[in-house]
Parts: C-alpha cells; structure tokens; sequence
C-alpha cells in the first residue's frame, strides 16, 4: 500500500526555520543579561569593568601573613593590636577592587604569637565609608576610628601575649599570585605599620564567592537602632501579598459585575472608564495621591503604600475578558437553583477562573515588588522601606559598588522567576481566555 503523501504547504520549512532563529535569538538575548548578573554577583569591583568581559568570576584569595615585632618598642596591647588594624585596614584600602576574599595577620615577638587577626571581604566593604573612607593612613587617624571597629566587631583579634610559640614557616611561600605580592609589598614599604612582614601565604577562599550577598544582608547594621535588610524584604513582602489579595477580591468581583451583572451602555461605559485609567502617568496623579494619603494620616505606612494599588483598571478589564469566555449556562443554572449572585461568584466563577487569578497575581507582583517611585515619596522612616527604596538609600550613602548592586538585582529576580517558572502553564491558559488575543 502506498504511503499517504503528505500536503506540505509552500514555504512551510523557511517559516519553521525563521521561527526557531527568531526564538533562540530572543531566549539567547534574553539570558545572556542573566547570566552577566549572576556573575557579576560573584566577583570583586574592577573584575567587573575588565575588557575582553571574563564571564567566570576569579576564586576570592585568603592571605595570612605574619608579622615579626622584634626590635620594635611595642609593649602594651592595645599598640599592638592598633599595629594589626593598620597592618589590616589600611593595605585593604588600598587594594579594595581586587579579589581578597580574606585577610589574616599573626603577629610574632621573640619566637610566640602575641596576636592573631581576621577580617572577611563582606566585613571590609561593610565598614569601609566610616573607616578608611580616605587613602590617610595615619596613626592617629586609626585611633579615632579602632573604638568603632570593636563595637561594631568588623575585625576579629584575639591577644595572646607571649603564651604560645609561633611553629610556622620562615619564609615566604613561593608562587604567590599577584595580589598577594602587592599584599607583602604594601606592608614592606609601610610607614605605618611597625610589623616586618616574615612569611605570607594564599588559598584559594569559595566561601568568599558569596560575600555580597552578606554585605546585603548586614549592610543596615552599620548605624545604631537601624533595620536589617531581611526587615525591608518583610515590608516587600507584606506590600505585595496585600496588594495582590486586593486584586483578587476587588478585581475579580468587578470584572463579574461589568462580565455579568451590569449590561448594555452602562456596562460599555464602565468598561471604558476602567481602561482609561491605563493611560494615566503615574507621575500626573502623583502629587494629588500624596495628597489624599497626608489628608487619611497614612505617610509614613505600610497602608499608604498598599492603597492606591488596591484595584487597577488593566486588572478589572482582564478579570471581564477571562469571565465572559466562561460557559453562561453553569451561571444560569445556579440561577435557576436559587444561587445568590454572590454564591455563584464563589462557588462556580472562582473554582474555573484559576489561570486568570494567577495571571494577575503574576502581573501584580511584577508591578509592585520592583515599585520604586511610590514607596520613595510616601514612606519616609527606614520602618517602612521596602527593599528597593533601601538599596538606593544604601547605595547613595555608602558607595556600593557595581558587584553588591548586581548581588540585590539577583535577590530581586529570583522570586519572580520562581513564580513565572512554577506558574507559566496558568499564565498561558489565562492569557488566551481574557479576550487579549493576537
């Protein structure tokens, strides 16, 4: 039996062909910025600006390296553990835009360790604008600010005076990368640190890779009585999930109302009067939205915030699109059996309208979660700040740089790509019953 030829239409394989490299093109755009982020993320300030772009981030360096105080007229200890900040502050200052994950200093006297000092990479950054904002390396100048760096437990040290003997090498390790040489070469020509340098060594420190994500996470503990950034996520958080169940509640009844309930012009005005409201700026109702919101006492709150996002005409124009696709027949039905209109909403429309109501669940949290310019005006105690008002607030302060920056844009991505991802079949099923076709 001869096989069935198939009807191939003309052109059909240039089509295939133009749609699937206009689609790698588009996914390709698309993660390339991604992955550039992540990256970034993970890297130290000037690794990020370097041309040809290196896609994989350089392995953070822990650098210990001893000091030799013989011969020096240090005695008590709190001038030797002024020696180990300078020793530790002032070369990172320096050295601030390359890869040191970690730097240790073990301070050495007559064959016994006196002291051993640490600081990671995070702690630096965290404390860089209120300690070493200047290239100054003064002694004076690390006395002012030695009190600070103990409250605030920037570095660790720890005195041991003359209780244990120092066992290490005795000299330099050899093949020691770039960035420790110019390590062991600040200290050598140092005019302020008193300590010889005796041996300094490297590794390799992966735990460093995620070091700004940390600065993130304590980077509001820098003042006193301030909030942590895990208490900005909290006020995101809150602002979302309120805005989207106001969605839902009010969105979802009203799109039943005009799909439903309300007929003829009414219903085509009201219609119309809610997509109008889409093309209004923001930036035109801002000033009188302030306004109302210092009229209700609300500046200053989480509500004020809430409230002007509680229903949005596009929201109420797609909950009527996806209702009037829905079979008229059930709405009759528990009409005839004596439904409220109020029991069919919730009993019949709800259960059949899940792709819709995670549609807009999704639109709103993009809308709202990555929100800057309203939370800026309205919220003006860090209480209220939502993360994205904290991150410029950090950022216009304490000079983060462009690697911490990319670190919050990765936290900001991530819930939203684990909605998208975990929700994406709903979201098309929803988006192809609004009446949004084409």
């Amino acid at each position: 039996m001869a096989a069935r030829r198939r009807i191939q239409e003309r052109g059909g394989l240039s089509v295939k062909i133009v749609s699937y490299t206009v689609a790698g093109l588009f996914i390709l755009v698309s993660v390339i910025p991604l992955i550039w982020m992540i990256s970034s993320s993970m890297k130290d300030n000037i690794s990020i600006y370097r041309f040809p772009p290196t896609w994989v981030p350089e392995v953070p360096k822990a650098i210990h390296v001893t000091l030799n105080y013989d011969g020096t007229d240090l005695a008590k200890p709190e001038d030797y553990e002024l020696d180990a900040m300078e020793a530790i502050w002032f070369t990172w200052k320096k050295m601030q835009n390359d890869a040191v994950g970690a730097l240790q200093v073990t301070g050495v006297k007559d064959g016994a360790v006196v002291y051993k000092a640490g600081m990671p990479s995070y702690k630096f950054t965290l404390g860089r604008p209120q300690i070493v904002p200047t290239m100054l390396a003064t002694h004076a100048t690390m006395k002012i600010k030695l009190p600070q760096i103990r409250e605030r437990k920037l570095t660790d040290y720890q005195w041991f005076g003359q209780g244990e003997a120092y066992k290490g090498a005795s000299a330099a390790a050899s093949g020691l990368s770039s960035t420790a040489g110019t390590v062991q070469q600040l200290l050598a020509e140092s005019k302020v640190v008193k300590g010889k340098v005796m041996t300094l060594s490297e590794n390799n420190d992966w735990a460093r890779f995620f070091d700004n994500y940390l600065v993130l996470w304590k980077m509001a503990e820098a003042d006193e009585n301030a909030y942590g950034f895990p208490h900005f996520l909290m006020n995101s958080v809150i602002v979302t999930a309120a805005t989207i169940f106001s969605h839902m509640l009010i969105g979802g009844m009203a799109g039943f109302a005009l799909a439903h309930l309300v007929r003829g012009r009414i219903g085509a005005w009201l219609t119309l009067f809610f997509v109008a409201t889409i093309m209004i700026p923001e930036i035109a109702i801002l000033v009188p939205l302030y306004l109302t919101m210092d009229k209700l006492h609300l500046v200053n709150t989480l509500w004020g915030i809430i409230l002007p996002h509680t229903a949005w005409g596009i929201v109420i124009f797609l909950f009527k699109g996806f209702f009037q696709q829905l079979p008229g027949e059930l709405i009759q039905a528990g009409r005839i059996d004596g439904a409220s209109e109020f029991r069919i909403y919730w009993r019949i429309i709800v259960p059949m309208s899940a792709p819709i109501f995670t549609v807009v669940s999704v639109m709103t949290f993009i809308g709202v979660w990555n929100e800057f310019l309203w939370p800026l005006v309205v919220a003006r105690s860090p209480s209220v700040w939502t993360f994205t008002v904290a991150l410029s607030d950090f950022q216009n302060r304490q000079s983060m740089g462009a690697n911490v920056i990319m670190s919050s844009l990765v936290l900001a991505t991530i819930p939203l790509m684990i909605i998208i991802v975990s929700c994406q079949k709903l979201i098309e099923k929803g988006v192809s019953f609004t009446g949004l076709k084409g």
